[in-house]
């Protein structure tokens, strides 16, 4: 598992409606990029910034260091990720998406641990490499597949919004990060725009 003290600052940067570890990194690698109102944030805008980020949430190792050529591949494969978790919400992944997932995982063989009883595991242990932390990922994520975890993980339905959030509802039927803001913001267009027409 992931140590408690990354656990605490993916957290306090997700926000709310975490996903279950170690799930929870590959959500908070989604959010490095979002959107308040319109307004875009970028956490991984150039090589030392995602270095920071990688160190601060426990997934890279102090010691790394990231070049321009691995913050590009960090960066397509949160954009491939994010469009997976969006088809969760939306039910179709593209075949672009696909393909080029096929390609991050050919090239990004996942890093496994095994315990004294002979148990395989994912290494989840701070990566020495920004692709050490991608292999992570997608092992991560077939892991969440595997285990059904996966489908509840989702981006918000507002386009001023579009978090990734971690849908707990019973029949897997949630849509917006937050009720109370992005979807009462989007019923009250839509209300808005009915009493408009009529």
């Amino acid at each position: 598992m992931i140590d408690a003290m990354e656990v605490a600052e993916l957290q306090r940067l997700i926000e709310y409606k975490f996903a279950p570890e170690p799930l929870l990194a590959v959500q908070g690698l989604a959010n490095t990029y979002s959107f308040d109102d319109g307004e875009e944030e970028e956490l991984l805008g150039d090589p030392e910034a995602s270095r920071g980020w990688l160190v601060r949430t426990g997934l890279g190792e102090p010691r790394i260091a990231v070049t321009p050529a691995e913050h590009r591949r960090l960066v397509d494969v949160r954009a491939v990720l994010r469009s997976l978790i969006e088809a969760n919400l939306e039910g179709e992944v593209a075949d672009t998406d696909v393909k080029a997932l096929a390609r991050f995982a050919a090239d990004h063989p996942v890093a496994l641990v095994v315990d004294d009883s002979g148990r395989l595991a994912l290494d989840l242990e701070p990566a020495s490499s920004v692709d050490g932390v991608i292999s992570r990922m997608i092992g991560i994520t077939q892991q969440a597949q595997r285990g059904g975890e996966w489908q509840r993980l989702k981006i918000c339905a507002s386009d001023e919004c579009r978090w990734a959030f971690y849908d707990t509802s019973r029949n897997r039927g949630g849509t917006w990060c937050q009720m109370e803001v992005c979807g009462n913001k989007i019923k009250n267009r839509a209300y808005r725009k009915r009493r408009a027409g009529a």
